[in-house]
């Protein structure tokens, strides 16, 4: 049963009791809240989360769609979507609750799909009292690394962009079913304020700072711009020639976009609206 899903849809089904209570636990359930899941599946987490309120569960699988209803407890208030979540509207159900709680949006990422996923939604953390996901064990580890680490690339700056991440659990690979050949992760997404940069080119920049990593960042970014802009971005921005990417930390990014935007309005419309939502690189 598992494994037909599996290779359909990028599913691992988590299994772990013990571990199911721990992610629903740091989901933070309130009563009278909201909370959206990504990625029910099986319900092993849905049901912890409807103890607390309504829970809208987005799931792809129309089988699993029409099964969770009898996942929860009797009189659970659920609504169940049957979606892929990248075309899912979230605005509905982004409202305060009556006591003026915001929601919360969680879930288990499918493993193909989990950068897209959540760079789609993270423009919208504000509206919601946090985020956290499961996700690859390397991915969760790239979503929250450091400037300076081997893990930091595009994925860490552009999430720390808008948000605080933190680490939460690390998942063998015996809580789930089918059992995969990696472990899986847990992070919390805190909203900051406001985002370092809220012009939707930005993340088209991180992807090409980044789409050489073994190589410097002028190297990289003369792929687009000629030395002369490249050159005098780097200056005005007190970063040396042969910087990586990888050393440059979310708000030293923040800064080198505004020094290259004047010369990005050309590539805008390409940039903005010539890609693949679902191609985001997980580096």
């Amino acid at each position: 049963m598992y494994e037909a899903e599996r290779r359909k849809f990028g599913q691992n089904f988590l299994v772990d009791q013990s571990v199911c209570r721990a992610i629903a636990e740091d989901a933070d359930p309130v009563d009278g809240g909201t909370i959206i899941e990504i990625g029910p599946g099986a319900g092993a987490i849905t049901e912890y989360l409807t103890a607390h309120g309504r829970v809208v569960a987005i799931e792809i699988d129309p089988k699993w769609a029409e099964k969770l209803p009898r996942k929860v407890p009797k009189g659970a208030d659920l609504v169940v979507v049957n979606k892929d979540a990248m075309h899912v509207d979230l605005e509905p159900w982004m409202e305060p609750g009556p006591t003026g709680i915001l929601p919360v949006l969680c879930g288990n990422l499918p493993y193909n799909r989990a950068s897209a996923i959540l760079l789609r939604n993270l423009p919208n953390i504000r509206k919601f009292r946090h985020m956290t996901f499961m996700v690859q064990w390397e991915v969760a580890k790239r979503i929250c690394a450091q400037a300076g680490g081997r893990d930091y690339g595009s994925l860490s700056v552009l999430v720390a962009n808008f948000a605080h991440p933190e680490i939460r659990l690390k998942i063998g690979p015996d809580s789930f079913r089918p059992r995969p050949r990696v472990h899986s992760g847990t992070f919390i997404l805190k909203a900051k304020p406001e985002p370092m940069v809220s012009d939707p080119m930005y993340t088209w920049f991180v992807r090409a700072a980044f789409r050489q990593k073994r190589k410097t960042l002028r190297n990289s970014l003369l792929m687009t711009f000629p030395a002369p802009v490249v050159d005098g971005a780097l200056a005005a921005c007190e970063q040396p020639a042969g910087i990586r990417g990888e050393q440059i930390p979310p708000e030293g990014f923040a800064r080198l976009f505004q020094a290259f935007l004047p010369h990005l309005e050309h590539l805008r419309q390409e940039a903005v609206h010539g890609g693949n939502e679902e191609e985001i690189e997980e580096v």
